[in-house]
This record gives structure tokens, C-alpha cells and sequence, in this order.
């Protein structure tokens, strides 16, 4: 499989190369010196593609085969009824897709199937504590008992609690049992409700009363329409509580209903979040790229005060630069044979080794330079180059005050990195703060409230 979409991400390059392409090759050379630039330019973006092609094919499998699977889902219902769950198991929701005249009216609409009735069992609570939980439940969307003109939420029941709650309205013209306002309501004046909540718990029984000030209430097309839906879906729930399943209705307001499951679209998410994650795939290769570059930078100037400084040292021993520039590179590599050899003593033996297969040493130092890509190594390459050319009179003391400014140079980046490191400690310090802050507070409140 992987070797497929290799093959894939070959073609695609043999027909468009990535417009970025030089970029990564002189990135690429940098990281990897001494390596052919288009062998390293093509394993790198051959990976690259090979990895986001893989992701989109394996993300789009599944979005295919979820898809499959919501379609086997997705159907009309047989004579329009759903199974109820048995007693004990508690009332489900069911969403689907509601079709007047094969028209689609309403999507993934929730429809509540109660758990079927054999018997009723009622456990003791707290009256007080639920008639203080409804005068604020039963307002719904509305924001004061003294203006409502939306529906009022009367709850048959409190969350956590077993009380059964009864309402009996007093004015059934303006409102119907479940706290609608009805359509035919036209008082613009508002006219006063009484709503008597009847709490039960087995053979006790409580009565709260609530008074509302009710407006009338403009609906639309599909708001009434939805509203129709509604009471018949409870009207019909009503009669077949006692049925194993619950029929719902066939017309609504003249207009044939018929139903369908609806999906979910997982599909769909897992189709975005693939596309999502092959470009982050994708980008993330060159973000990796270049953090690796400019860790190989922060490590060459680290290394280039101990270079100049035992450089320096040779010269002044009485050897030439190039007996000085081998002898660095030679000592490092002697000493590193365990370890991995540095960026800069990598560049350095590259350049030893070409000088000795026949390049000028001015020429060798000049592409050291230039394949270092640091300032400071292009400085010290172009140093050496002239040195060769016009002699080395004068280069120790060059090389001198080369080693003064490097050592300067290192003292500051020690500073930086310092300061970095201090930065990146804010966060912690300021989450063991907060803990701290918790310990000492909340025992705080806590001996307050006691």
C-alpha cells in the first residue's frame, strides 16, 4: 500500500513540481551536506505526498462507508409507528425528517417516545423545593410572569426528581393544557392566568398556584405548521401509551405526513477532518523543515567561538591554514566517534575532503562559507579565502578579534536563550499560583459558611 501511493506521488511530481521546490532543496542541502540536492529534494517531497495521499484515502474510505451506512439507515417508516421501550427503560428520543406530500417540511425534528406504562411507582420529595424550581421553569423563553407571549413550559416533571405534576389551568381559551397559547387568542390587553401545578407522591398531594399575564402570540406558516405537528404527535402519543409501539400522524393541516430517519452527517465531519488533517500533513512537513534548519543555525553559531578560538591557536602556532583548518576538523571527528558529529566540523571535513581531491583552498573555503549559510561562517570562509590570496599577513590578529566578537556573540545568545527558557516557566508558575491560591481560599469560605 505504501509503495502505491509512493508511485502516486511520483507521477504527480514527474507532472507538476511544487513551486516551492528551490527553497526546500537549498533547506534540504543544509541539513543533509555532502547528499545530491534533487535525491534529497525528491525523497522529501515524495514523503510528503505520499503521506497526505495515504490520509485522504483512508479518510475518505470511512467518510464513504459511513456514508453507506447512514443511507441503510435513512428509510420511510411502515405505517408510520415507532417501538416504545419497555417499562423500566425510560423514554427516548427519536429525530426524523418530516415529508407533507412527499415534500420535505421539517429536518431532524425531535420526537419523544415515552417508555411504556404498566404501573406507577411515585418516590417522596420535597414539594417546597420543586414549586420554587417551576416558577421559574414553567416561563420558558418568556422573562417575567407579567408579559407572556410565547409557550410556557409546563414540565409533567422535575429533573433528579420522581414527583408526578398535574396542571390545571384556569383559562383553557387562552391556554391549552400544555401551556400554549392559543391561536385564537386575541386579547391585546393581556389577560390573567391561573396555573395550579398538583404535585403527587404516592398518596400525597401538593397544590402550587402560579398567576401569568398572557398576550397573544403571531405565528408563521411553519411555525403554526409545527405547532399542528406537535399537538398531534402528543394527541397520538396519548392513546397508544398503552400499545407496544406509538403511531404517529398521517395528515397534519391537510397535508399527508410521512417520515424518514434522519442522519447525522458524521459523514461529512470525518470527510472536513480528513481534508483538514492532510493539509495540516501536508504544511507540517515544511513547519518540521524549517525548525530543523534553524536548530542546525542555533547549533553552528554555539559551535563557531570553539572553532575560531582553536583555529586561531594553530596559526599562532606556526601552522599554515590549512594544516590548522584539518587539524580542527580531524580532533573534533577523533573525539566524536560515539556521538553525532556537528554541523559546522560535518561542513568543515566536507570541505578537508574536497580540498584534498584536488579544489583550490580559495575556492573551498569560499563554498564553506556559502554552504554554512551563517554570517558568521561566511565571514570566516571569506577570511580565509583572502588570506590565501593576499597572504597571511595580518590574519592572526584578524582571527583575534574574530574570536573576541564570537565569544561576545555567544554571551548574548546565552541570554536569549535565558530568557526564553524564562518565558516558557510563566506558564507553570502561574498554574501552581492558582493552585496555590485554591489551597488557601476555598478552606477560606468553607470555615465562613460553617
Amino acid at each position: 500500500m505504501k509503495g502505491f501511493f509512493e508511485y502516486l506521488a511520483k507521477r504527480i511530481l514527474s507532472i507538476k513540481r511544487p513551486a516551492n521546490e528551490d527553497l526546500i532543496r537549498q533547506r534540504q542541502m543544509l541539513m543533509h551536506p555532502g547528499r545530491p540536492a534533487k535525491e534529497l529534494t525528491d525523497e522529501y517531497f515524495i514523503s510528503k505526498l505520499s503521506q497526505t495521499l495515504m490520509l485522504l484515502f483512508v479518510g475518505i474510505v470511512v467518510a464513504v462507508l459511513i456514508f453507506i451506512s447512514d443511507l441503510n439507515k435513512t428509510r420511510f417508516l411502515s405505517g408510520n409507528v415507532l417501538d416504545r421501550n419497555t417499562y423500566g427503560q425510560g423514554d427516548r428520543t427519536v429525530n426524523l425528517d418530516i415529508y407533507a406530500d412527499d415534500e420535505l417540511v421539517e429536518k431532524e425534528k425531535a420526537i419523544k417516545v415515552s417508555e411504556r406504562q404498566l404501573s406507577v411507582q411515585e418516590t417522596r420529595e420535597a414539594f417546597e423545593k420543586t414549586g420554587d424550581e417551576l416558577r421559574y421553569l414553567i416561563l420558558g423563553e418568556n422573562e417575567s410572569p407579567d408579559h407572556v407571549d410565547r409557550d410556557l413550559n409546563l414540565v409533567e416533571g422535575v429533573e433528579g426528581e420522581l414527583i408526578g405534576i398535574e396542571w390545571i389551568i384556569s383559562d383553557y381559551s387562552v391556554l391549552d393544557g400544555k401551556g400554549r397559547i392559543r391561536d385564537d387568542f386575541e386579547n391585546e390587553n393581556g389577560q390573567m392566568v391561573s396555573l395550579t401545578a398538583v404535585l403527587t407522591y404516592g398518596e400525597e398531594k401538593a397544590e402550587y398556584v402560579f398567576n401569568v399575564n398572557v398576550f397573544p402570540r403571531k405565528l408563521s406558516g411553519t411555525e403554526r405548521f409545527t405547532a399542528d405537528m406537535d399537538r398531534k404527535i402528543e394527541e397520538y402519543d396519548k392513546k397508544t401509551v398503552s400499545y407496544n409501539r406509538q403511531l404517529l400522524p398521517d395528515e397534519v393541516d391537510g397535508k399527508k405526513i410521512s417520515y424518514k430517519t434522519s442522519t447525522e452527517g458524521t459523514a461529512l465531519y470525518v470527510l472536513l477532518m480528513t481534508l483538514l488533517a492532510a493539509f495540516a500533513v501536508y504544511s507540517g512537513k515544511d513547519s518540521e523543515l524549517n525548525k530543523s534548519v534553524k536548530i542546525r543555525e542555533r547549533e553552528m553559531l554555539i559551535a563557531y567561538p570553539e572553532i575560531v578560538s582553536k583555529l586561531t591557536l594553530l596559526l599562532g602556532a606556526g601552522l599554515t591554514i590549512r594544516a590548522a583548518f584539518e587539524k580542527t576538523a580531524a580532533d573534533h571527528l577523533k573525539n566524536s566517534r560515539d556521538k553525532k558529529i556537528s554541523f559546522a566540523y560535518e561542513e568543515m571535513l566536507i570541505t578537508v575532503n574536497r580540498m584534498k581531491s584536488g579544489v583550490s583552498e580559495y575556492e573551498a573555503y569560499l563554498d564553506f562559507g556559502k554552504r554554512c549559510a551563517v554570517k558568521r561562517y561566511v565571514k570566516l570562509g571569506a577570511l580565509l579565502s583572502q588570506n590565501i590570496k593576499k597572504g597571511s599577513r595580518g590574519l592572526l590578529a584578524e582571527m583575534e578579534q574574530e574570536v573576541k566578537e564570537a565569544f561576545e556573540d555567544r554571551k548574548a545568545m546565552a541570554r536569549k536563550l535565558g530568557e526564553e527558557a524564562g518565558t516558557k516557566l510563566l506558564g507553570p508558575m502561574a498554574m501552581m499560583l492558582a493552585v496555590v491560591m485554591i489551597i488557601v481560599i476555598v478552606p477560606a469560605f468553607l470555615s465562613f459558611k460553617l
